[in-house]
This record gives structure tokens, sequence and C-alpha cells, in this order.
């Protein structure tokens, strides 16, 4: 077979295709299996001989042309090698070659590319994602005064409405205890959760801006504005202290409330909270005042920390809450809008304190940013620079 190869090569075209198709049975020949080559060759042993010379053709036509890529002399032999893209050819006397590999390359070619897999979700996790969406569009739209009735109606009944009556029940011991805590006649507490199981609240993350003070009024948690300046100033003073940078989105690390009460003792005292900033905390926790998980742990927000913090200097009663002979009065405010974490353990706070009233105020936090720090935010559109002076020329002026 020394001088076999150089006569293929000098008939060009012609031994090009006998190449081509030599190599094409001699592939088909590897691809059969072993058991079955035998049964195979007694029926056709004529083929077999042909397919071998030709295969050994193109076997030492592709040696003495493509010496430089000696990996594609196997080419032709194995379809798991054959190139993935096809091979220039250096010269005229490489057609052979490329004509093989052309002709494999076009029978098997590059995969197709697949498309990024998607994350599959649930019914219930499709749910809160679009609820998710439909709360951050609410509240957009509020802020720029673009909140249209027919958006508004929707959010009302699709999402506010639902959860308002899950959060009326937790403002009492009365319509909360035996399903939370599956009490029984006795008081017992058979059940101890660590967190709201609730599958309305879990859905949401907030109610938003606006909703979320329409559920302050309904639960009479809505107080009136005249002690707003000196929580917002007491909050302001305690971001200062911090050196909290005022972000376009708060962590709940960074956040502070404001709260202030008064408790009315059996024996006639008075014991009264007068000012007090409470941040990210881990207070002594109550059993009548549980969180909601909603994408992680809420917790150690300061709106609930600033009730626990009322709380914990009071005594404990048997069931756990504040004796029903001490009565009070209680004020919370909060930088940010309240989560529905936060806003369940609002009304969770007469549940543990039944002889207390609270009330409830509270500042978007595009509002509170602005007052954090000396210079304050970039409140430019685009993230421009607030010390950057522009000049206008006189022929600029309309």
């Amino acid at each position: 077979s020394s001088h076999f190869g150089p006569n293929i090569l000098a008939e060009g075209g012609a031994s090009a295709s006998a190449i081509q198709q030599g190599a094409s049975l001699a592939r088909v020949e590897m691809a059969v299996p072993r058991g079955q080559r035998a049964a195979k060759a007694g029926t056709s042993a004529v083929g077999v001989p042909i397919a071998l010379m030709a295969g050994a053709g193109a076997l030492v036509a592709l040696f003495n042309s493509v010496s430089p890529h000696a990996w594609a002399v196997r080419a032709p032999f194995a379809i798991s090698r054959v190139p993935r893209a096809p091979l220039v050819a250096c010269g005229t006397k490489e057609a052979p070659c490329v004509i093989i590999l052309k002709a494999l390359i076009k029978e098997k070619g590059p995969p197709a590319a697949r498309p990024p897999r998607e994350k599959r979700m649930t019914e219930a996790q499709r749910m809160q994602d679009a609820i998710t969406h439909a709360v951050v569009a609410v509240e957009l739209l509020d802020w720029h005064g673009k909140l249209q009735g027919s958006l508004e109606n929707s959010f009302r009944k699709s999402v506010y409405t639902p959860a308002l009556p899950r959060l009326r029940r937790l403002t009492s011991r009365s319509m909360s205890a035996e399903e939370d805590f599956r009490i029984d006649k006795s008081g017992v507490k058979r059940s101890r959760p660590s967190r709201v199981h609730d599958s309305l609240l879990e859905r949401q993350f907030t109610l938003g801006n606006l909703f979320t003070r329409h559920a302050l009024v309904a639960l009479q948690r809505r107080d009136d504005d005249t002690w707003n300046p000196l929580a917002q100033l007491r909050s302001r003073q305690a971001f200062m202290r911090t050196e909290v940078h005022p972000d376009e989105d708060p962590a709940a690390k960074e956040l502070v409330s404001f709260s202030q009460a008064v408790i009315e003792l059996p024996n006639g005292r008075q014991m009264e909270v007068r000012d007090r900033a409470v941040g990210h905390n881990d207070a002594t926790p109550c059993i009548w005042i549980l969180p909601v998980f909603v994408d992680h742990d809420r917790s150690t927000h300061a709106e609930r920390q600033a009730l626990l913090v009322i709380l914990q200097s009071l005594p404990v009663a048997k069931d756990e809450g504040v004796p029903a002979d001490i009565k009070g009065r209680a004020r919370v405010w909060a930088t940010h809008t309240p989560c529905i974490s936060c806003l369940s353990s609002m009304c969770q706070f007469t549940r543990a304190f039944e002889g207390a009233s609270l009330a409830v105020g509270f500042d978007v936090w595009k509002e509170t940013r602005r007052w954090i720090g000396l210079k304050g935010p970039d409140m430019t559109p685009m993230g421009g620079n607030l010390e950057e002076k522009i000049v206008v020329e006189p022929d600029e002026i309309d």
C-alpha cells in the first residue's frame, strides 16, 4: 500500500469521490456492533474487502496530505471524533481531505444551542411573584400620583381585601388563639409556633404605602400626625449617629423605629417611655407577637423590636402575656413602609397586651432618605452629581 496513496491523490476529483464513498462505507461498517459483524460478514462478504481497501486508501491519503493535523486521520472511522467546524485547506493538494471532512461535518453538524433553563415555580410561587410585581407597581404609581381607579380597585380586590381579615384576627386572643396555638379549655398551648402560619399573609411582603395606611385605619392603629415631628427628629438623629448611607433600597438592619409608651400599673404608679429609637435588635421574644416569614426571616425588624422592648419591661402573667389589670398606650413610628410581618406584629400587640392601645405612623423611605447625612442623597433621576454646577449660556435660554 506504499504506492496506493499517491495514485489516489493523482486522480483528482474522480478519486476524491471514490475516497468519500469508501470512507462512508468504512464508517458504516465500524458502527455495526461486534456481535452482529460476524453475521453481517457472512451475508455481505464481497463488500467488506472493498470497504477495507477504500478505507485504507483514505487513511493513506489523509496521512500524506494532512500530516500537521494528525488527529484528523481518525475522523473517517470514529463518528464521535468528527470535528465541529470545517477545516480550511492550505492548498489545492488537500482537496480530497477537505471534501471528506466537509462530507462528515455535513452529516453531523455542530449541536444546536439549548435555551437557558427556567426555574420551575409552583402555583403559589407564581402567585407570590405576581403580587410582588403588583405591589411595586402600585407604590411607584402612588408616589408619582398616577395611580388610577381601575388599578387601585384591582389591587384592593386581589390583595388588600383577602389580607385584611387575616390581620384583624391577630388583634385579639379570642379570634386567633385556638387556630395559632391550639389552646384547650384549661388554657394550655398545645402548639408553640415560631411564626404566623398564614398562606394569605405570606403571599406578599408588604401591602404598599397606600394600602398599609388603609389597613392601619381599618384596624384602629392609625394616629394623628401631631407627634410625627418628634419621631422624625429622633429617628434621623439615630441615622446620623450610626452613619447610615441613604441608599435607594435600605437594608433592614439599618432601619430604626421610634416608640413612646405610657403604662399604668395596678398600684397607681405610672411608667413612661418618653422617646426611644430602636433598631435591628434582639429583644426578649413574646409568644403572642410572632413574625411572618416571607422570603426571609423578619423577626428582627425594627418595628417588631420596638414593640417587644416595651413589653419586656412589664410583668408577665401565667398565659405569657401582660396581666389584664395593667393598662397602657403606645406609639410606634417607622422610617420605612412596614412589611407584612411588622404590620402583623402591630396587630398582635393588643393580643399580648390586652389592656393597651397602639398608634402607628410611618414615613416612606423616599422621604426618610432625604434627611439622612449632611449632604443628603443623590435624588437626580440619572444619578448625577449634586455639587456639579451647570452653566447655561444666554443663547440656550428659551
